[in-house]
């Protein structure tokens, strides 16, 4: 019975953090969340599959002690759809363009996971490669955001890829947790002699699903961030919300349009629906002074008017 509810609270997780992906992109826009919607739902689907082998197994005469992978081929397609958005969320967040590095990944999946059913005989081995190649996959995606941390001389990416590094650190703990879960019950002890009522499934390793629930944690409080502020008429009032929004990524966005300091902190008042007129007020400028930085903001972000500057920035 507690794996029943077990497995249903999974479900609700993966499918209201795309529900609230899914909204957030429509919103913004923002591919990021594109792509996590596509992987909460994949995901989901994933661990419907798991629900379903549960009560196969159950109401089946299969010993506990089976080489159960349930259907290898809806693993591989589902287990592939999940790790692709995820990644093609990583591309995106990090602006790699390459088609090659982009969907290479999925070919390498997806051949080395039939290679693995068609070649390894049946047996604990066998489920412990078949499903490490997922955590290979994720420790692939882990890599590359390091690498291009490492590599990259654009300042306003690296900026980016430094905002989580506890997230980072507690992604690679939970993949070296999945990894030692599997082994130790799969490769040391033997599922038949694990206290657990259905068989060992290496698709709910307790491991693999706190890792889910941290993404998704994350996942929803982005989007819950998006959807904080209206896409089509973003917020120019000022409020405690919103000034956090903006501070949050004014960095960043100043970086990217290589604006001065000065530059920066009147884009922040002009953000916050101040005119021209009252950012010198509270700056102590001259109004003429003021106009002049507006207008070097609008050049450099190519933006036409205050309106449009406005709508890019909730853009961003």
């Amino acid at each position: 019975m507690f794996l029943f509810y077990y497995s249903i609270a999974m479900q609700i997780c993966a499918i209201l953090t795309s529900a609230c992906c899914l909204a957030s992109y429509l919103v913004s826009r923002n591919k990021v969340q594109l792509y996590c919607f596509v992987g909460f739902l994949m995901y989901y689907a994933d661990c419907m599959l798991v629900f379903r082998d549960d009560y196969v197994m159950a109401s089946s005469t299969v010993s506990h002690e089976a080489f159960f992978i349930g259907d290898p081929a809806f693993s591989i397609i589902f287990g592939c759809a999940t790790l692709m958005s995820f990644w093609l969320m990583v591309c995106a967040y990090v602006e790699e363009g390459s088609i090659i590095v982009r969907f290479c990944p999925a070919y390498l999946f997806v051949g080395a996971s039939l290679a693995v059913t068609l070649l390894l005989p049946q047996g604990y081995v066998h489920m412990f490669v078949f499903y490490s190649l997922r955590e290979v996959f994720i420790a692939w995606m882990l890599f590359f955001a390091a690498y291009k941390y490492i590599t990259t001389e654009d300042d306003r990416l690296r900026l980016r890829l430094s905002r989580f590094p506890k997230f980072y650190v507690l992604l690679w703990v939970l993949l070296l947790a999945v990894v030692a879960e599997n082994g130790l019950v799969l490769l040391l002890i033997g599922p038949g002699h694990v206290d657990i009522p259905l068989g060992f499934f290496p698709e709910r390793n307790f491991a693999e699903n706190l890792l889910a629930l941290v993404c998704e944690f994350v996942a929803l409080r982005s989007s819950l961030t998006y959807l904080s502020v209206r896409h089509s008429e973003p917020p120019t009032q000022g409020g405690e919300h919103v000034e956090t929004y903006i501070n949050h990524n004014l960095v960043p966005y100043a970086a990217s349009h290589k604006l001065t300091p000065r530059e920066t902190e009147i884009l922040r008042l002009v953000l916050l629906g101040k005119d021209n007129q009252n950012i010198a007020a509270e700056l102590s400028l001259a109004p003429g002074t003021v106009k002049v930085h507006v207008h070097n903001i609008l050049k450099k972000s190519q933006k036409a008017n205050r309106q449009e500057l406005i709508q890019d920035y909730w853009d961003y």
